[in-house]
């Protein structure tokens, strides 16, 4: 079937480049492998011209930490994508003790609190929940001094909100508080995608008949494709998108939370520079799928 071979092979695409990596950093194991066997069968004048010392050194230097350039302060989504892949730089930019309300329980947690708070290890998928797509620019804004950053249980009512905060020019995580879902300003849409993921039969009810489907070049400069996708074709592509079935790690930029019948969840990979936009309308009382884009 042409629309789900072709979301498919777009995502097998997006995860290749993650192998790409992954076989860049094989060869260079293995030419790491190659210096040592040379090693062993170096001579004693050898040893002498490259010493111990200058090999050590050279060695160390692999595992040293390199510190993330003062850039990475600028934009926030370049300052997250380090936090969450860096424990060390991340351990540098928690406030200790970190506040956590949680209604009108107050606490502050340690460091070694915060293994249990740490939703961000491991982290490969990011989304933005908005309405309007000039609310995206905010992600570009040099000048913001407040992001949120929520992590919403799908499977449980609490919403646990991280918010980091620009403090002497460098963003640090400086508090956190709990929320039930449905207090959220996007509860009503969070509500209904909960059920929408975990729900077969309702999910094929909240889909438009059809979805539409538009198809953008990776380089942008050929014109986008549209198509169209049944119920059935849905489910069959649904195998090959990966829409978050367990939480949602959602990115509040300060966007735009009015409308209750208009919501678009955008979906980033951080390893292989993967983009979804989902866009949903509420249709009477039902929210609907209504086109999908990438």
């Amino acid at each position: 079937m042409r629309n789900a071979l072709t979301l498919q092979s777009f995502y097998e695409k997006s995860m290749r480049k993650g192998l790409v990596i992954a076989v860049a950093a094989g060869i260079l194991l293995g030419s790491c492998k190659d210096k040592k066997m040379e090693n062993v069968f170096a001579t004693e004048d050898d040893v002498e011209e490259d010493s111990l010392e200058a090999y050590v050194g050279d060695t160390l230097h692999l595992f040293e930490d390199v510190e993330p350039p003062a850039a990475v302060d600028e934009l926030f989504d370049d300052f997250l994508f380090n936090f969450i892949d860096d424990a060390h730089f991340q351990g540098q930019r928690i406030v200790y003790p970190l506040p956590c309300t949680d209604g009108e329980e107050q606490t502050a947690l340690s460091k070694h609190d915060w293994p249990d708070f740490n939703h961000f290890r491991d982290q490969e998928l990011l989304t933005v929940i908005y309405e309007r797509e000039h609310d995206l620019e905010l992600s570009k804004d040099t000048s913001m001094q407040s992001v949120a950053v929520e992590w919403i249980e799908l499977r449980h009512p609490l919403v646990e909100k991280f918010h980091f905060n620009r403090v002497n020019n460098k963003w640090m995580l400086t508090n956190i508080d709990k929320k039930r879902r449905e207090e959220m300003p996007n509860g009503e849409f969070l509500e209904f995608y909960a059920h929408f993921i975990a729900d077969s039969v309702y999910q094929r009810e909240a889909l438009a008949d059809p979805v539409k489907v538009i198809l953008t070049s990776e380089d942008g400069e050929e014109e986008p494709q549209e198509e169209h996708v049944n119920a059935d074709e849905w489910f069959e592509m649904r195998e090959s998108i990966p829409l978050p079935t367990d939480a949602l790690v959602n990115v509040d930029y300060g966007q735009a939370s009015i409308s209750q019948n208009k919501k678009i969840l955008l979906l980033q990979g951080l390893s292989n520079g993967m983009q979804m936009k989902f866009k949903f309308n509420k249709v009477g009382d039902d929210w609907k799928l209504m086109e999908i884009e990438y």
